[in-house]
């Protein structure tokens, strides 16, 4: 049965998992077990699977990111060469698991296997982005993870339904935001954000959400360097970098709109994400900037963030 087409006509999880592919309960004590036993009830219902080939697929690329897409959620997933449909099989655990570090791990209580045919790279991020927009609170994950029976999951679904999107949109790709600046605020605070979060761009809002401009490190490197000096062979005048003493010396007074770019990139949420090949291979923009319909700011895709995604994620 071709899974993903049916949840496309449908919008229903359960129509690609079935009650076969649900695992309630699960005793498992580790990510390595959980993954395990997804992967034997994913053999199981599809004999052609290679077991091992999968095993070492899944856990390769566990191994490079642990796979935690929402609070609570985690989905590990493989290209699987020669497969034809996907493959999604779904547990909830008893008691929670850690995926990742001690130190930077989370703890999870639903876990998603995704097993997608190697010659179609978005197919698993249609599920991801469809999943993670679904479950973005813990609460909805914990009232998933509670339940009793695998009847209960499968009703569950029907009455959330995760629906896959027509086609990926820039918005399915953006990540969270991160650091923010007011136009208002002094130089002196943006340097701070610079130096606690280690971003290179940092986005500028007005008292409406909306994006104003981004502050880049380049930014505050060029101001107050006149621009013709650059051009010189002889840099002898800044070898005591004392443009940059000045700058800090009035770093307080010296607002984040005198210094930041208004020229950025900037791309709708509801684009397809596609427009991110074509911005990123013609030009030397290395970050997007993600907004919604009224300009407010919801997140950035980072070209190796999005190369990520397609080629090793």
């Amino acid at each position: 049965m071709d899974n993903v087409t049916n949840a496309k006509v449908s919008g229903k999880f359960q129509d690609f998992v079935n009650s076969d592919a649900i695992i309630c309960c699960s005793g498992a004590a580790t990510s390595e077990a959980v993954i395990n036993e997804l992967i034997e009830t994913a053999v199981k219902n599809n004999p052609a699977l290679d077991i091992a080939e999968v095993k070492r697929s899944v856990f390769e690329r566990e191994a490079l990111f642990p796979t935690v897409i929402a609070p609570g959620l985690a989905m590990p997933h493989a290209r699987v060469r020669d497969l034809k449909n996907l493959v999604v099989v779904l547990a909830t655990v008893k008691n929670a698991v850690r995926f990742g570090g001690a130190d930077d791990g989370e703890d999870v209580r639903v876990v998603v296997l995704v097993l997608s045919p190697a010659d179609n790279p978005g197919m698993h991020l249609h599920v991801v982005s469809a999943l993670a927009r679904e479950f973005s609170d813990l609460e909805k994950i914990n009232q998933l993870a509670d339940l009793q029976s695998v009847q209960e999951v499968v009703d569950f679904f029907g009455v959330v339904p995760v629906r896959l999107p027509d086609y990926l949109k820039v918005g399915d790709l953006a990540s969270g935001i991160g650091p923010v600046l007011l136009g208002t605020d002094s130089l002196s605070f943006a340097l701070r954000k610079f130096a606690e979060s280690r971003a290179e761009v940092i986005p500028v809002l007005d008292d409406e959400g909306k994006l104003q401009g981004v502050l880049t490190l380049k930014d505050v490197l060029q101001y107050n360097v006149p621009a013709d000096l650059l051009e010189q062979e002889d840099l002898t005048s800044l070898y005591d970098l004392k443009p940059f003493a000045e700058v800090l010396d009035r770093s307080a007074v010296i607002t984040v709109k005198e210094v930041m770019s208004g020229s950025f990139e900037v791309a709708g949420e509801n684009l397809p994400a596609a427009k991110l090949i074509k911005i990123f291979s013609q030009t030397p923009v290395r970050e997007v900037m993600v907004v919604d319909g009224d300009g407010r700011l919801r997140g950035e895709v980072k070209l190796r963030d999005f190369c990520a995604k397609i080629f090793w994620e």
